[in-house]
């Protein structure tokens, strides 16, 4: 009862602080004398509200009972008298302050979570959402800002959270926050505010219900309403949060992503991108902004249709255009670029033809394009570098698992490159064969220009990743209770060490190491010479290149299941087959040391490269 009776003396005078008080009430266009009166009473009262000090006392189950048939009745008075003197405001008014000030205490419920499966049940969320849509904009907001902090309390259970976002979507709120973000100006500050807290509401629908994601983004029009918000060119707070929504809606999700292509998303993301082709972001969040747009195009970019998209759009032209520009997108591109092609052979082609290599291979082995001035720390410049090496090797192997003799030039060469006749590569493009490798000769034919400068890149990103990997494990190790003398599971070792050498790289020695194997089963003798020869001088062989291989295309690629691209599949047997073969016709490195012998093969590495070389 000491509590009702604190509610109740709380309903006699208005709860305020600095930030709670409504925002300056705009004048209505037409109203009138009586509408000056009556933003007068309104800016008398909120002056009122901003001088008050009360606090508000903690709620319980009857005090939150009170405050909700407390708000009812003055929904209804005040629905009532807006209806008796539609054009006669100063008849509504106090009707209309007196709901705000109790819409004012219901934000206490946000300090106490546990409360709102019963709050669910008095049915008070159907008539807030109503709310939505009054005349007042300054009411519709404080329901938005109210529905927000409760959707976002602190310390609240998960299963109080779902209670409250189950009603919300059961009593239509995606479909009347959709409705409301229409009205808003995002000019206003207070409406702009809103428009950010109805996202936060959105967010928090999903986090509690992961499986709303694709009826919001088609039902409600939130995938829509998205798009055109980050097409809009200007830095702001909402576009960034619009576009972290986007990746949530889109991130493993098909009906999404196939959405996001209907909705014309992918040409909106290539023209919002397109602004940072030249111009590098002046603040964290809009650096933020730049990488969310890319994380969204990549993720749509695993839909195949949008793959064909964005082939139309030429944002593969756009993608090489900006890693030209060296700036802070360059990255971003770099991953778009590879995600575009991700088994696509057309795309391949269309990358050759416009001489993506290039572009391309300069960056392979490269640091990175130098980061924003407010980026300076090195580990942010140790992470850049990590992500630029790989993603330079994913591209890499995208293009040699597709560009196979499946993929027919759309010119016809009268004679094949210089660099291919030097790399011993015309007899490869010649030889007899149902498919023949016509669109990889040019790639091999790169890595031995400049007497194979671009496969010795390759090579030291080998080593250099190498030593990496396995410095990073042995820490492991040693930080670990075996390390120590100590007993510990089998199994949270071999997590601690994968992860360690995750973080060292591992993904990215993988994929280097898989282009060496499709160098090596070109079966082009200068250059398996060179590979060959290069892998001994350091100390290794083609056994633990093959080994890394091996475990990358088992792990990413399905493993023993057969990839979803016929022509990738084919790629990828026809590499294992000859690099098996060559393996076998000279021994590891270890092999080879334990029989005192100083060789790596039959002889020589050399000898090794002219055994396998082509006829």
């Amino acid at each position: 009862m000491q509590g009702l009776r604190e509610l109740e003396s709380l309903q006699q005078r208005p709860v305020s602080s600095a930030d709670e008080q409504p925002p300056a009430k705009r004048a209505r266009p037409g109203s009138g004398k009586a509408a000056l009166e009556a933003a007068e009473l309104l800016a008398r009262a909120e002056r009122e509200l901003e001088e008050s000090q009360v606090e508000v006392a903690a709620v319980d189950e009857n005090g939150m009972k009170a405050m909700v048939l407390a708000v009812e009745r003055r929904i209804n008075d005040n629905m009532a008298l807006r209806m008796k003197y539609p054009d006669r405001p100063e008849k509504f008014m106090d009707s209309e302050l007196e709901l705000f000030s109790h819409l004012k205490r219901l934000h206490v419920l946000a300090t106490a979570p546990e409360l709102f499966p019963t709050f669910v049940r008095t049915k008070c969320v159907s008539s807030l959402l109503g709310l939505l849509m009054h005349e007042n904009s300054d009411i519709s907001i404080d329901v938005v800002d109210l529905l927000h902090e409760m959707a976002d309390a602190d310390g609240a259970d998960p299963d109080d959270v779902k209670a409250l976002a189950d009603a919300l979507v059961e009593h239509g709120a995606p479909a009347a926050l959709m409705e409301h973000l229409k009205r808003l100006d995002e000019a206003v500050d207070e409406e702009s505010r809103a428009v950010h807290q109805s996202l936060g509401i959105f967010e928090a629908l999903l986090e509690a219900s992961p499986e709303l994601s694709a009826p919001l983004a088609r039902d409600a029009g939130l995938m829509s309403w998205l798009l055109g918000r980050i097409k809009l060119r200007p830095f702001h707070a909402n576009k960034l949060y619009a576009t972290e929504l986007l990746a949530v809606l889109l991130q493993q999700n098909a009906p999404n992503q196939a959405l996001f292509g209907e909705e014309g998303g992918v040409l909106a993301l290539l023209t919002a991108t397109s602004y940072y082709k030249r111009r590098e972001p002046q603040a964290l969040e809009e650096a933020e902004l730049v990488e969310n747009m890319y994380d969204c195009l990549c993720s749509a970019l695993h839909a195949p249709a949008n793959q064909t998209l964005f082939l139309k759009a030429e944002g593969i032209e756009l993608m090489i255009l900006t890693l030209k520009e060296r700036r802070f997108a360059a990255q971003g591109a770099l991953r778009a670029l590879s995600a575009s092609l991700a088994r696509n052979g057309a795309n391949c082609e269309r990358f050759v033809d416009i001489r993506g290599f290039k572009t391309l291979f300069p960056l392979v082995g490269a640091a990175p394009p130098p980061p924003p001035a407010f980026a300076k720390s090195s580990e942010e410049k140790r992470t850049a570098q990590l992500a630029h090496d790989e993603h330079c090797a994913s591209l890499l192997v995208t293009l040699l698992h597709q560009l196979t003799g499946e993929r027919r030039r759309r010119h016809n060469a009268t004679s094949p490159p210089a660099s291919i006749a030097r790399a011993g590569l015309t007899a490869v493009a010649e030889r007899p064969s149902t498919i023949p490798p016509e669109y990889r000769i040019p790639l091999l034919g790169k890595l031995a220009e400049g007497d194979c400068e671009k496969l010795e890149r390759l090579l030291r990103l080998h080593f250099s990743y190498t030593e990496r990997v396995e410095l990073a494990a042995e820490a492991a190790l040693a930080v670990s209770e075996v390390g120590r003398g100590g007993e510990e599971d089998e199994d949270e070792l071999d997590d601690a060490l994968y992860l360690a050498r995750t973080g060292a790289g591992l993904r990215t020695l993988q994929l280097v190491d898989t282009a060496l194997c499709y160098v090596a089963g070109s079966r082009a003798k200068p250059l398996l010479g060179r590979l060959l020869h290069g892998l001994y001088e350091g100390g290794a062989s083609l056994h633990s290149v093959w080994g890394n291989a091996d475990e990358h295309l088992k792990t990413c690629d399905g493993g023993d299941e057969p990839l979803p691209d016929a022509a990738e599949q084919r790629s990828v047997s026809e590499m294992g087959e000859a690099v098996r073969a060559l393996l076998s016709r000279y021994k590891s490195a270890d092999d080879a040391e334990g029989e005192g012998g100083d060789d790596r093969g039959e002889g020589s590495a050399d000898a090794a490269a002219s055994s396998a070389g082509p006829e």
